[in-house]
Protein backbone atom coordinates (compact mmCIF):
# COMPACT_ATOMS: atom_id res chain seq x y z
CA UNK A 1 0.00 0.00 0.00
CA UNK A 2 1.25 3.47 -0.82
CA UNK A 3 0.31 7.03 0.13
CA UNK A 4 -2.00 7.18 -2.90
CA UNK A 5 -4.23 4.28 -1.83
CA UNK A 6 -3.79 4.34 1.95
CA UNK A 7 -6.97 6.43 2.30
CA UNK A 8 -9.22 3.92 0.52
CA UNK A 9 -12.07 3.17 2.92
CA UNK A 10 -12.51 -0.46 3.91
CA UNK A 11 -16.23 -1.02 4.36
CA UNK A 12 -18.62 -3.59 5.82
CA UNK A 13 -21.76 -4.17 3.78
CA UNK A 14 -24.91 -5.02 5.69
CA UNK A 15 -27.74 -4.21 3.27
CA UNK A 16 -28.45 -3.78 -0.44
CA UNK A 17 -28.34 0.00 0.10
CA UNK A 18 -24.83 -0.33 1.62
CA UNK A 19 -23.74 -2.35 -1.43
CA UNK A 20 -25.16 0.23 -3.85
CA UNK A 21 -23.27 2.98 -1.97
CA UNK A 22 -20.09 0.87 -2.05
CA UNK A 23 -20.46 0.44 -5.83
CA UNK A 24 -20.75 4.23 -6.20
CA UNK A 25 -17.56 4.60 -4.12
CA UNK A 26 -15.73 2.05 -6.30
CA UNK A 27 -16.92 3.84 -9.46
CA UNK A 28 -15.56 7.09 -8.02
CA UNK A 29 -12.18 5.44 -7.31
CA UNK A 30 -12.05 4.20 -10.91
CA UNK A 31 -13.35 7.33 -12.65
CA UNK A 32 -11.79 10.07 -10.52
CA UNK A 33 -8.74 8.45 -8.90
CA UNK A 34 -7.61 6.22 -11.77
CA UNK A 35 -7.98 2.89 -9.98
CA UNK A 36 -8.00 -0.07 -12.36
CA UNK A 37 -10.83 -2.59 -12.62
CA UNK A 38 -9.13 -6.00 -12.56
CA UNK A 39 -12.03 -8.45 -12.62
CA UNK A 40 -15.47 -9.15 -11.29
CA UNK A 41 -18.69 -11.05 -11.60
CA UNK A 42 -19.84 -8.14 -13.76
CA UNK A 43 -18.69 -4.66 -14.69
CA UNK A 44 -18.85 -2.15 -11.84
CA UNK A 45 -22.32 -0.62 -11.89
CA UNK A 46 -23.90 -3.52 -13.77
CA UNK A 47 -24.78 -5.64 -10.74
CA UNK A 48 -28.50 -5.68 -11.58
CA UNK A 49 -30.22 -6.83 -14.76
CA UNK A 50 -33.94 -6.24 -15.19
CA UNK A 51 -34.11 -5.23 -11.52
CA UNK A 52 -32.52 -8.47 -10.25
CA UNK A 53 -29.02 -9.17 -8.95
CA UNK A 54 -26.83 -10.83 -11.58
CA UNK A 55 -25.67 -13.49 -9.08
CA UNK A 56 -26.10 -14.60 -5.47
CA UNK A 57 -22.48 -13.64 -4.77
CA UNK A 58 -21.01 -10.67 -6.62
CA UNK A 59 -17.37 -9.60 -6.46
CA UNK A 60 -15.17 -6.86 -7.89
CA UNK A 61 -11.40 -6.37 -7.71
CA UNK A 62 -9.76 -2.99 -8.29
CA UNK A 63 -6.12 -1.99 -7.92
CA UNK A 64 -4.15 1.12 -7.14
CA UNK A 65 -2.63 2.67 -10.27
CA UNK A 66 0.54 3.62 -8.35
CA UNK A 67 1.54 0.54 -6.32
CA UNK A 68 -0.77 -2.21 -7.58
CA UNK A 69 -2.38 -2.89 -4.19
CA UNK A 70 -5.63 -4.74 -4.83
CA UNK A 71 -8.96 -4.14 -3.11
CA UNK A 72 -11.63 -6.84 -3.09
CA UNK A 73 -15.36 -6.20 -2.79
CA UNK A 74 -17.72 -9.13 -2.32
CA UNK A 75 -21.38 -9.23 -1.37
CA UNK A 76 -23.80 -12.07 -0.78
CA UNK A 77 -27.04 -10.82 -2.31
CA UNK A 78 -28.96 -13.89 -1.16
CA UNK A 79 -28.09 -13.92 2.55
CA UNK A 80 -26.78 -10.39 2.90
CA UNK A 81 -23.42 -9.10 4.03
CA UNK A 82 -20.11 -8.38 2.42
CA UNK A 83 -17.17 -5.99 2.47
CA UNK A 84 -14.65 -3.89 0.60
CA UNK A 85 -11.18 -4.77 1.90
CA UNK A 86 -7.53 -4.52 1.03
CA UNK A 87 -6.44 -7.80 -0.53
CA UNK A 88 -3.47 -9.46 1.19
Amino acid sequence: MCNYCSNVKELEIFSPKDYEQTIEYIKELINKEGFIFVEGTCEVGEQKKNGLWVADVIHHIIKCPKCGQEFFCAVNTYRGGGSLKKRS
